[in-house]
């Protein structure tokens, strides 16, 4: 079970790093700037799957802690791209996304320097940096599925008068069903820490949690990124706007 839970999340990192690719492209070409925050969070945040997951799927010795510190501090200055993201698209000068963006990126950065200082991350929830930084990255993920619900019931209801794209608007439901996803493998992984801080080698459950979520998480940004055209079509159809009696 925990092969398989390293496998899935090396397998996410590397489609979050194809996501990047796609996303910095965009960009290029476009200018805009969510696509460049966006693109930046899914290579920071691909990497480090794969760094850290890989060392433990081939059964070699663990990361020396200064190392796995180095990681971890990039993966906390990585996710502040993505609270930037959500700020820009979904509240652009709110008072109250900015403070919450400024806690989040505290609670990550504080949870790493505590971290360093202490000699390293040991994933147990008998360790206050491991909290800490949790919090700090559970906290946009829930963010992005409630803004994300919000923004596809506007969207909603634009698209069925022809003021929004029906892509669009599935495009914000696949957001917040990230966000979830996302939330339930925050929710997964503080499930496996009290796990090892209670001597147990490690929670199927959790674990199992865990690789779903995953699993989840890359096939809702694939239908968002890459979506085929039987989905779109599929979307299309049903946004369509049925004739009324009067409109022949």
């Amino acid at each position: 079970m925990e092969t398989s839970a390293h496998l899935t999340s090396i397998a996410a990192g590397a489609f979050y790093l194809i996501a990047s690719v796609r996303l910095l492209s965009l960009h290029r070409r476009t200018g805009e700037r969510p696509e460049l925050l966006l693109g930046i969070y899914f290579g920071v945040s691909g990497q480090w799957y794969v760094i850290y997951n890989l060392p433990y799927f081939l059964g070699l010795e663990e990361l020396p802690p200064l190392i796995e510190s180095g990681v971890e501090w990039i993966f906390a200055v990585g996710v502040v791209p993505y609270l930037l993201f959500i700020r820009s698209v979904f509240r652009p000068g709110s008072a109250w996304a900015t403070a919450l963006l400024i806690a989040s990126s505290l609670f990550l950065l504080g949870g790493s320097m505590a971290a360093s200082l202490g000699g390293g991350f040991s994933n147990s929830a008998d360790d206050p940096a491991y909290l800490v930084e949790w919090v700090g990255y559970t906290l946009p993920c829930v963010w992005m599925c409630g803004e994300g619900a919000i923004a596809h019931a506007a969207a909603k209801r634009r698209a069925r008068i022809g003021l929004c794209d029906p892509i669009v608007a599935n495009r914000y439901l696949l957001f917040a069903c990230f966000g979830f996803f996302q939330s339930a493998a925050s929710a997964a992984d503080l499930g496996w820490a009290f796990g090892n801080s209670s001597a147990n080698a490690s929670s199927a459950l959790a674990l199992g949690l865990l690789g779903g979520t995953e699993i989840a998480s890359v096939a809702v940004l694939w239908l968002a990124f890459f979506p085929p055209r039987c989905f779109a079509n599929w979307i299309d159809r049903r946004s369509a706007i049925p004739p009324t009696p009067w409109g022949e």
